[in-house]
């Protein structure tokens, strides 16, 4: 029988405060595994002006120090990182990487020498995973090359990678084992019909159909296309619906998306609301999430939001097609096909009751498969078990 796991090292290139999905799960999981009374380091690059070390609610941060270009700063980290667990493998059990980055690389070859657990966690969805961008490139070729001889175990977040990995005759002997993000389920929950109307009015906003999208504003999100749809249903159909979008998130399409929102002529339906540290005042408001992505690992944003009884509409795609029962907990659609998505649209304006039903069933979804505690639970199975 293993022995339990006292001890992670937890390896990030970037970590908090940024606030981005890998970051936040990195983050999240670190407090609920030292919750269990498991003692976790997080090991990250310095950025200018955070301190090396520091303590985030029981989670031991160390940051090493980079400089230069993004490649010489990337190769530093890899280095140093490496040489950090060489030195310091007495003080953990295993190492779970987050994201596989060149820092994965050094976090192999280290555990290699050293005898420790090491566990790569793969991000983003088909076509835009790590695997398919280090294709692209020497270096990116070379270190899956390196994966290909090292053999690391690889933590696949929806069916489309790992099926793509494992059925792929150059990628046949990767170690593959299919995981997801977790949720904390007590900390997003729902509200009574009456709390959400006041959530909705302290926002702003009235008591209609409230669309919501979260997360970085890409083009593989599909906003823009998104958002022509939208303005095509208040020209199509009358009277106007009562519907109001809101995208919260910031990144390299937001002018552009602002400039659609003018053009289209949909000012008065769509809000956006720019970047947010605080979400969940949105989730609570919100009936719908909205995720229109042409490619997607497993959205943080999409389980925050079914956790806080909110119903999803979504591309039929990575994370989203395996968390969401079609017509039970929400809708899927072809993320190509215009006239899916706004029947997917119609439905929810002309049926309340829909986003109400369906979020209850998203809720109950999130609590059984998500919830950051079974997460937890079944990562500490996984850190015990023998063999690297």
């Amino acid at each position: 029988m293993s022995a339990p796991v006292r001890s992670v090292l937890m390896l990030s290139q970037t970590f908090h405060p940024d606030i981005g999905g890998a970051e936040k799960q990195a983050l999240e999981i670190s407090r609920a595994l030292a919750g269990r009374g498991v003692k976790v380091t997080v090991l990250t690059r310095q950025p200018g002006g955070l301190a090396s070390e520091e303590d985030l609610g029981g989670v031991a941060v160390k940051r090493l120090p980079v400089f230069g270009p993004r490649a010489v700063d990337s190769a530093l980290f890899m280095l140093k990182s490496f040489f950090w667990l060489l030195r310091h493998s007495g003080e953990y059990d295993a190492v779970h990487v987050h994201l596989a980055s060149s820092p994965a690389v050094g976090a192999v070859l280290a555990g290699k020498l050293t005898g420790r657990k090491t566990l790569v966690k793969l991000g983003g969805g088909r076509g835009v995973d790590e695997i398919t961008r280090s294709e692209h490139s020497l270096l990116g070729r070379l270190k899956l090359a390196f994966f290909r001889l090292a053999r690391p175990e690889l933590l696949v977040m929806n069916d489309d990678v790992f099926n793509w990995l494992k059925n792929s005759r150059e990628f046949s002997g990767l170690r593959l084992r299919r995981f997801r993000n977790g949720v904390d389920t007590g900390r997003y929950t729902p509200l009574l019909y009456n709390e959400k109307i006041n959530a909705k009015t302290a926002l702003g906003f009235e008591n209609s159909t409230l669309f919501l999208f979260v997360g970085r504003l890409s083009p593989e999100k599909r906003l823009k296309e998104f958002l022509e749809a939208w303005a095509e249903i208040f020209s199509e159909d009358s009277p106007a619906p009562k519907i109001r979008l809101v995208i919260v998130g910031g990144g390299p399409e937001e002018a552009a998306l602002r400039k659609a929102v003018a053009d289209l002529g949909v000012a008065g339906s769509v809000t956006l609301a720019g970047s947010r540290e605080d979400l969940l005042p949105y989730y609570r408001a919100a009936d719908v999430f909205v995720l229109p992505s042409i490619s997607e690992g497993l959205s943080n944003s999409m389980l925050e939001a079914m956790a806080c009884g909110v119903a999803v509409m979504a591309s039929r795609v990575g994370g989203a097609r395996d968390a969401i029962a079609h017509g039970v907990s929400g809708s899927l659609f072809d993320p190509l096909n215009r006239v899916e998505l706004k029947a997917c649209l119609r439905a929810f304006v002309a049926d309340r009751s829909l986003a109400l039903k369906m979020g209850e069933q998203a809720r109950k979804t999130a609590v059984e498969r998500y919830s950051m505690a079974r997460v937890a639970d079944e990562l500490m199975a996984i850190y015990s078990e023998n063999g690297n």
